[in-house]
């Protein structure tokens, strides 16, 4: 066995650790709440002692964070394909918002639950990243021509990861009771066309 071997099973069984974490964690907030469920509930789910869980997350809302996070990486490989595929990029927003909305829509409980208990909305005000998916595909259509490139791509991503919060809040206020990807690509052409008549 080769020390670099040895790194990468380690390295293997602390991300295993980790999902495994995140996925026990994620389960008990979608059927307890987020409130009820404690450090115990979730290293008892994940089979691991509750300083382990303490050691890869540091604090209960690092678990809703990891949660974003693991949505952005799905992203990413979404902007690969449609970098691949020749999409515009107005398209390839549109579809980051879709998958995004999708998402919700799929793990509606988890979110509705996050939101209800005020977590979401910690998570969100502290400064969620912008997805990269949406900072790549804003560049990419400046570098084409089809986006206008007087204005920082960092700006323009955020101003459609903004508006994705804001929609997202917005929905989960409303339980839902409309459709997320509507409202979504209706902003999305208020912000790609500008606000000027």
């Amino acid at each position: 066995m080769t020390p670099q071997g040895g790194i990468d099973r380690r390295e293997q069984r602390r991300t295993a650790t980790r999902e495994r974490l995140l996925a026990a964690a994620l389960e008990l907030f979608a059927a307890q709440g987020y409130a009820a469920t404690t450090y115990d509930h979730i290293a008892e789910r994940a089979d691991v002692g509750r300083q382990t869980a303490f050691n890869y997350f540091r604090r209960k809302e690092d678990f809703v964070t990891a949660w974003i996070e693991q949505r952005h990486e799905l992203l990413d490989r979404r902007e690969a394909a449609d970098t691949a595929a020749g999409r515009s990029a107005v398209e390839a927003l549109a579809d980051v918002l879709k998958e995004l909305s999708d998402l919700m829509v799929e793990e509606y409980e988890l979110a509705k639950g996050l939101f209800d208990g005020g977590v979401l909305q910690v998570v969100f005000g502290a400064g969620a990243r912008t997805p990269r998916a949406i900072l790549a595909t804003v560049a990419r259509g400046q570098a084409d021509g089809e986006l206008r490139d007087d204005v920082s791509a960092e700006a323009i991503a955020d101003l459609i990861a903004d508006a994705y919060v804001t929609a997202v809040v917005r929905w989960l206020a409303a339980d839902g009771d409309y459709s997320l990807a509507e409202n979504l690509l209706g902003r999305l052409e208020v912000l790609a066309g500008g606000f000027a008549a």
